[in-house]
């Protein structure tokens, strides 16, 4: 497997635990609010899995449009998504409001976003370190 596919792997799946470890500091309780009933099990992590995967793939295709020795696309869309998903589900409190599940769905919306974000910054930052280790290799007179 290429070095791209393991990193977007490795940067996914992070992207998926973190709603889920960024809520352990609080408890099993608050942990468990993120878990559906016995009745909607397979449905309700189905559904939450879903939205999660999101910025998932973002992230992930951001792996693959990044190069050596920095992979900086991937690395900053990583950094911006995994932050603002944790500060997210972190105070996120499902038992405040009825309509406080809708944030399951909004905030993967809003991770990706950052992906995105995030990715077209690290890829301008990685194509200007590529013209700039061009232009410094030019200027070297190998004949000197």
């Amino acid at each position: 497997m290429k070095t791209q596919t393991k990193i977007g792997l490795l940067a996914g799946s992070l992207c998926l635990a973190i709603p889920v470890l960024s809520r352990l500091p609080r408890g099993s309780d608050w942990v468990a609010q993120y878990l559906p009933d016995e009745g909607h099990f397979i449905s309700g992590t189905l559904l939450i899995g879903a939205f999660a995967m999101i910025p998932a793939i973002i992230v992930f295709f951001t792996a693959l449009i990044s190069k050596s020795p920095f992979f900086l696309p991937v690395v900053i869309s990583t950094l911006t998504t995994i932050t603002m998903l944790a500060y997210c589900h972190y105070n996120n409190d499902l038992a405040a409001d009825a309509q406080a599940a809708i944030s399951l769905i909004i905030i993967p919306i809003y991770a990706a976003c950052f992906a995105i974000v995030g990715g077209a910054v690290g890829f301008g930052l990685q194509s200007a370190t590529q013209l700039l280790q061009k232009r410094i290799g030019q200027d070297v007179d190998p004949n000197a």
